[in-house]
């Protein structure tokens, strides 16, 4: 009896059926990874960028001191990833906020949801876009919801 053969193409076909196994597996995994990395236009624009808050101006395009109570919290840097996520840090580097980020499909509306470490919601902040091109990204903060007379554009750059 020629068991050698057999046995050969046995082992053979197994390790052929566990590598197209692990392909197709592979391949399911990247597919859905790539389909919950999908970033509209506007998205797309903002990641693999550092941005710096820049400057803040006014309803009457006059500069606001970083310092101003309205605009202080607004001013650092913040990285958006693909996935979804973001990172943001005082101007000195110091950890600020972390969460989730999305832009709206038209490009008018950024929401952020920041999280704690554990991954627990802290508050959810929506703000209207002014500009979002590859060197600016600018948004725009009212003091008070009701009276959108008086504003605050948060100027961002790309670091250099």
């Amino acid at each position: 009896m020629k068991l050698k053969p057999i046995v050969a193409a046995v082992f053979a076909l197994s390790t052929m059926m566990a590598f197209t196994a692990q392909a197709n597996s592979t391949a399911k995994v990247e597919a859905s990874a790539a389909v919950a990395k999908k970033l509209n236009a506007y998205e797309d624009i903002m990641v693999d960028k550092i941005w710096v808050t820049t400057e803040a101006l006014d309803q009457d395009k006059k500069n606001v001191d970083p310092t101003n109570e309205n605009v202080a919290n607004f001013f650092g840097l913040a990285e958006y990833y693909p996935d979804g996520t973001f990172k943001m840090t005082t101007l000195d580097g110091k950890p600020k906020m972390q969460g989730d980020w999305s832009f709206s499909d038209d490009g008018k509306s950024r929401s952020i949801t920041a999280k704690n470490d554990k991954g627990e919601v802290l508050f959810t902040r929506v703000v209207e876009n002014v500009t979002v091109t590859p060197e600016e990204y600018t948004y725009r903060i009212y003091p008070a919801q009701d009276d959108k007379t008086k504003y605050f554009d948060i100027v961002h750059q790309v670091k250099k």
